[in-house]
């Protein structure tokens, strides 16, 4: 579990999900992008202000419909000063599309962005297909005209 972004925080497991009040009143987080394939993972307590669940194991489940979909949502999320638990049912580093998705969207560079994918906090390498983000920013660039 490790912030990777000001108001981004990524993390996997059961752990946050039957603890959500505790980590909601440490972190300052109100908001859930959350990867589980087949239902969501129950978050006890409190519900968030704002939550998305999606039906995606991993990255490779993840077409430009998806990725567009998580990039909106932390963007949307981000602007309007909101902090964001990223969290996925089957680890941390499942997460880090959605992240790469965001990213982009935001601006930065596909290049920059798969870099610093492949750094701490993330485990390196990340293997991932260049094409596919090339492809993701041009129909970013496109979506935001």
């Amino acid at each position: 579990m490790t912030w990777i972004h000001d108001q981004i925080y990524a993390a996997g497991g059961k752990h946050i999900p039957a603890t959500w009040d505790d980590f909601m009143d440490q972190t300052g987080v109100t908001a859930i992008l959350h990867l589980r394939p087949e239902s969501p993972e129950t978050f006890s307590g409190s519900v968030p202000e704002q939550f998305i669940w999606m039906d995606v194991a991993d990255e490779s489940q993840a077409g430009l419909k998806q990725r567009l979909l998580a990039a909106n949502f932390l963007h949307t999320s981000v602007s309007t000063g909101l902090r964001v638990l990223l969290h996925s049912s089957l680890g941390l580093h499942r997460t880090r599309w959605a992240y790469v998705a965001y990213s982009i969207m935001a601006g930065r560079s596909v290049k920059s962005t798969l870099r610093m994918a492949a750094e701490p906090p993330w485990l390196a390498p990340y293997h991932t297909d260049r094409e596919v983000w090339d492809t993701f920013a041009v129909a970013c660039r496109a979506e935001s005209v």
